[in-house]
């Protein structure tokens, strides 16, 4: 039985870090934290520099620097994420996990372990530009996989579907091909480490969550 885990999520956007990320917060009781959804909400408030927010939008990325300083005050620094966490989106460039490291050095601390969701890129890229949400309650649609049952509105609360600024193809494209030139080379890191897990992100999310659980198992 995993306890306290502390865990990286690595993977194109689309495969599945957030639900995941939401199976291990309920399962074994560690708050998760999404940067590019803690990003996001920081844009909506207003609380972004112009030059991040723009950065953002057309899914680039935000410094080294800026990105790690904000992730340490906003989660790593607080009470909750004492006692294991589940990071999701941070670290995603060899700096920022060399710094991870550091931090979590100078407490005693390490990783329990960074787990790969592999996915085929274009499956990856349908499934967030095909992405529609609902701005009302919030529900999430896809128009390759699971369509409203009426063509761009809720099914729910009937409100128009929006697309993220950063679901749009052309951001998509920029997201995936960031990922190819800056993140995958976090898995060579980590799997040098031996904490890397590669698990299939086509399988079901309870599929994933289980053989995921199982790496951790046998690796404790």
């Amino acid at each position: 039985m995993v306890e306290h885990p502390r865990i990286v999520l690595l993977g194109l956007p689309g495969s599945g870090k957030g639900t995941q990320a939401a199976f291990m917060t309920k399962a074994w009781g560690v708050p998760a934290f999404s940067s590019g959804e803690y990003f996001r909400n920081l844009r909506r408030a207003g609380a972004l520099s112009a030059e991040i927010a723009a950065k953002i939008s057309a899914g680039g990325l935000v410094s080294d620097e800026d990105v790690s300083a904000i992730v340490v005050e906003a989660f790593l620094s607080t009470q909750r994420a004492q006692a294991g966490f589940v990071l999701d989106g941070y670290p995603r460039t060899v700096a920022q996990a060399a710094f991870l490291d550091e931090y979590l050095s100078k407490q005693s601390l390490g990783l329990s372990a960074v787990i790969y969701i592999d996915l085929p890129e274009e499956v990856a890229f349908k499934r967030i530009a095909g992405r529609r949400i609902c701005p009302q309650d919030g529900d999430v649609y896809n128009v390759h996989y699971s369509p409203s049952s009426r063509e761009g509105f809720c099914d729910r609360c009937g409100s128009a579907l929006v697309q993220r600024d950063d679901d749009r193809e052309e951001s998509v494209s920029v997201r995936m091909r960031k990922y190819d030139e800056v993140t995958k080379v976090l898995t060579g890191y980590y799997a040098r480490r031996h904490i890397l897990i590669s698990v299939d992100g086509s399988l079901t999310p309870d599929d994933v969550f289980c053989r995921i659980a199982q790496e951790l198992d046998d690796k404790a």
